[in-house]
């Protein structure tokens, strides 16, 4: 089974919830997924921490991409509040970022993110992280 089809079996049609306050990003990532063949029904958006807060109380998710960088809330924000929830805290959440800073890397590994990507990154790479943050859930 080659990864595409492994991600999207371990998502079970799930929904992604992508976070980033950059639309060509949102835009970028959200084609990567459909080249993966998951469908764009899949996909939920957000522009800044506190509007992804809100649509994370309202449906289930079964993977979070977040950027660091964002108005209102940050990604490691919205990370902090999703593991301090227990309805939330098993959602694999991945940080993007641009600007990887040593700090802000061993913060997100501690508050529990299961993968990182720096900006830019290219489709290859990004789906193996993300199926290397779906790891556990294949199990």
């Amino acid at each position: 089974m080659q990864t595409n089809e492994l991600i999207t079996a371990i998502l079970n049609k799930k929904p992604i919830l992508i976070i980033d306050d950059e639309p060509k990003i949102i835009s970028l990532i959200q084609k990567y997924f459909e080249k993966s063949g998951i469908s764009t029904a899949q996909i939920v958006t957000a522009h800044d921490g506190q509007e992804a807060l809100l649509k994370l109380k309202n449906q289930e998710i079964g993977l979070v991409i977040a950027d660091i960088v964002m108005p209102k809330k940050s990604g490691l924000e919205v990370l902090k509040e999703l593991k301090s929830r227990a309805k939330t805290k098993k959602i694999p959440f991945v940080i993007i970022s641009g600007n990887l800073q040593a700090e802000v890397v061993k913060q997100a590994v501690i508050l529990g993110a299961k993968n990182i990507i720096s900006k830019p990154f290219n489709y290859d790479l990004f789906m193996e992280r993300i199926f290397r943050a779906l790891g556990d859930l294949a199990v």
